[in-house]
């Protein structure tokens, strides 16, 4: 059985930090995209979208951001995700599975952690695109792909979550961030993200 770094395992790694790097990684690549004149619009974190008749639930430890082809229209244009597990995706809609991937099948753990820049102009080539996931990679097998990915982080931000979350335990941050389980009884709930 192939274990592979996950949602869970990010957060277990580097507890509200990941929240805060994933956060500046999803606004780093927005902003690249507002400078090349592309317009991507994100999911709300951590909760449920309708996608038609089914509902996609939106973790805090993934982006999701919608392609817009017609900025005037705002005719959606696909999505573009990412996640610990393969890193960046495209794919028609939140509904449909990926049908391309920044990393290809032989890609080392850095390849998961590309820069804007780098997302950017993968999605600009559509000739660019392996149709299968990373196999085999994980995220944490290089520490250059744990720091670029921590380096995404705002320090405001990261000061932000920490005074959240100061009183909680491990368990419990995973608990809100992932779970959405109810916390411990008579622990105070923490400020919104």
């Amino acid at each position: 059985m192939e274990v592979r770094m996950n949602n869970d395992a990010l957060v277990a790694a580097l507890g509200v930090d990941a929240v805060a790097a994933v956060r500046g990684y999803r606004l780093d690549v927005v902003a690249e995209a507002a400078r090349r004149g592309l317009r991507l619009v994100s999911d709300a974190r951590s909760e449920l979208v309708t996608t038609g008749d089914s509902y996609v639930a939106i973790d805090p430890i993934e982006v999701r951001l919608h392609i817009l082809d017609d900025p005037d229209t705002g005719d959606p244009g696909g999505m573009l995700s990412w996640s610990p597990a393969h890193g960046w995706a495209v794919s028609r809609s939140v509904a449909h599975p990926p049908f391309a991937y920044y990393a290809s099948p032989v890609a080392g753990p850095i390849d998961l952690v590309p820069t804007a820049s780098q997302v950017l102009d993968w999605l600009a080539d559509p000739l660019d695109r392996p149709a299968f996931p990373p196999h085999g990679v994980e995220l944490d097998g290089d520490p250059a792909a744990i720091r670029r990915l921590v380096g995404f982080a705002s320090p405001r931000y990261q000061a932000f979550l920490h005074d959240t979350f100061a009183d909680y335990t491990p368990e419990q941050v995973r608990a809100r961030l992932l779970d959405r389980s109810p916390l411990a009884e008579g622990a105070q709930q923490p400020r919104q993200l």
